[in-house]
């Protein structure tokens, strides 16, 4: 994947890269951002401000602003993903929510829910820019964020932003629209409501519309008239989301409750 650059935070960058290297080598040079990244496959042998560490598959590694670093990579070739991160806009996240303000040990280390975090933000299209900024929202709390915080933190925020996402199935909720309800801002909604519910809420959302889709497909209404009142981006977007989660196609789906009787209001999960 070619380097891709993101706005956020106010126009501040930051570009993430999604990296396949064969016998290969970066030698010793620094950057102004932090570089945070994961191994996906392969093992990269790193010199690192005077110290050899060795990242394997699964891995996350963070160099700090202006940290002196060098990598070589095995010869079966390494996969991984990396992000370069403005200092000057992680430092308002941190100062906007209010989380603690410290040095990050760099180095290697073990993190499985940011190294998910990681690939969910590189997986999504640059084009949805609403589960993007989600996305990376989720990478910033896993992160930046104690692994030890509470699971029923913001229980009432969470329980109302549940209940509009629930009201609110044929369009795209808004993450802007959806914080300023609850009253907390977009990287406290991300974080307390994946912790709670398990899913982050434009993905909650989606699981939410695609209910509803299979419902109104069991009363036999057309793909095509399920995808636009549901707010989809088109209908192709919809068949692959339905696909996605159900491992058969909308259509066939549907086609399964031809020539049966309608049966409104029922069998709604």
């Amino acid at each position: 994947m070619p380097l891709v650059t993101d706005d956020w935070q106010a126009g501040t960058l930051i570009e993430a890269s999604w990296v396949r290297a064969e016998t290969a080598s970066f030698p010793r040079h620094t950057h102004d951002e932090y570089v945070l990244g994961t191994n996906l496959s392969g093992t990269e042998h790193i010199w690192l401000d005077g110290r050899t560490l060795t990242a394997g598959p699964g891995e996350i590694t963070l160099y700090n602003p202006l940290a002196m670093q060098a990598s070589e990579f095995c010869p079966s070739g390494v996969e991984y993903v990396s992000l370069h991160l403005d200092p000057a806009g992680v430092s308002r996240v941190i100062s906007d929510n209010n989380l603690a303000n410290g040095a990050f040990e760099q180095g290697v280390f073990s993190h499985p829910g940011l190294h998910q975090a990681l690939l969910d933000f590189a997986r999504t299209p640059l084009a949805h820019r609403g589960p993007r900024e989600e996305a990376f929202l989720h990478l910033l709390c896993q992160w930046l964020e104690p692994r030890d915080t509470a699971v029923g933190e913001q229980h009432a925020a969470v329980s109302l932003a549940v209940e509009y996402l629930r009201d609110c199935l044929t369009r795209k909720a808004d993450l802007d629209e959806l914080a300023t309800t609850v009253g907390l801002s977009k990287y406290h909604l991300v974080r307390c409501f994946k912790k709670q519910i398990g899913l982050a809420p434009l993905q909650y959302q989606m699981q939410l519309r695609l209910i509803e889709s299979r419902r109104r497909l069991r009363e036999q209404a057309s793909v095509l008239d399920v995808a636009i009142e549901l707010g989809f981006y088109d209908q192709s977007h919809f068949i692959n989301a339905f696909r996605k989660v159900m491992g058969v196609s909308a259509q066939a789906y549907a086609d399964a409750f031809k020539g049966r009787p309608r049966t409104p209001g029922k069998d709604r999960g």
